[in-house]
């Protein structure tokens, strides 16, 4: 537009001298002649000079709608990635968490069976080193550990250290006589988890998969109950009954977003996909 104004003025400018020459009779027709041609070249060197400034001004526009696209592109690329680390920490983190809380629990199991067993009677007769694992002896009696009678937490005991022990006959029969004679205690749901563990243990992952099972059906409130779920869909995956897998680790990832085996079972089931 001002290019266009001036192209006005200056027709202005070159006209009126033109025009009051003619009226004042002094110029001749080759003078006007001449001042429009002059006045014909430097209109045209206007428009030259104007389109070259309307090119460069394209060109600079371009150049900084490319500008700004790429460094959009790179922010957005920028977002992404930034993104993308910030939930690996968070899964890392969840991940640290879990693992410490095994952790805690294992410590917490190790700290209860010291105490069981710092309970235990001292009499020769009743030491749980005297238990003998199935694979070597079997007692007289199937259904009753020797050197675990007294009362819930002295079978419990001796239960849980011939499990850590790895006599998993002994610990199995100590694991069952404790849910025949205390089948309402507290630790009754352990009893019958560590029970399935066993089974895991010996090979036989359909009755261990049954066992893990009945868990949420006989103790639904129990806090092992998420963990026995959990077992069940790695038995299950195990198996190839992946469709049962992730309906057992959705189950777990509904019904227990807040615990730390919830995170576990999410990663199972991204993995069975």
């Amino acid at each position: 537009m001002c290019m266009m104004r001036r192209r006005r003025r200056l027709v202005r400018f070159w006209a009126l001298p033109a025009v009051a020459l003619a009226l004042a009779g002094c110029a001749t027709k080759g003078d006007i002649r001449a001042l429009q041609t002059e006045l014909r070249q430097e209109l045209v060197s206007l428009g030259a000079r104007q389109d070259s400034l309307l090119t460069a001004l394209r060109a600079e526009t371009m150049s900084t709608q490319d500008t700004l696209r790429t460094q959009s592109d790179q922010i957005f690329d920028f977002r992404g990635e930034i993104t993308r680390q910030l939930q690996a920490i968070s899964q890392g983190m969840a991940r640290l968490e879990a693992i410490s809380g095994e952790n805690q629990r294992g410590i917490a199991s190790v700290r209860d069976q010291l105490a069981n067993i710092r309970r235990l009677p001292t009499g020769p007769a009743q030491q749980p080193t005297q238990l003998v694992d199935s694979a070597q002896s079997t007692p007289a009696n199937p259904e009753t550990v020797a050197g675990a009678g007294g009362n819930a937490e002295q079978l419990w005991g001796v239960a849980r250290e011939q499990h850590q022990r790895g006599s998993y006959g002994t610990a199995q029969r100590a694991y069952e006589q404790f849910l025949q004679e205390y089948s309402s205690h507290a630790l009754a749901p352990d009893a019958r988890f560590y029970l399935a563990d066993i089974l895991t243990q010996l090979d036989r992952p359909e009755d261990a998969l049954a066992a893990f099972q009945e868990i949420p059906t006989l103790y639904p409130t129990a806090s092992k109950v998420p963990d026995a779920l959990y077992r069940a869909a790695a038995l299950q995956h195990e198996a190839g009954d992946d469709d049962e897998a992730k309906a057992t680790l959705q189950r777990i990832i509904n019904t227990y977003p807040d615990a730390t085996i919830a995170m576990l079972a999410r990663d199972l089931l991204t993995e069975i996909g």
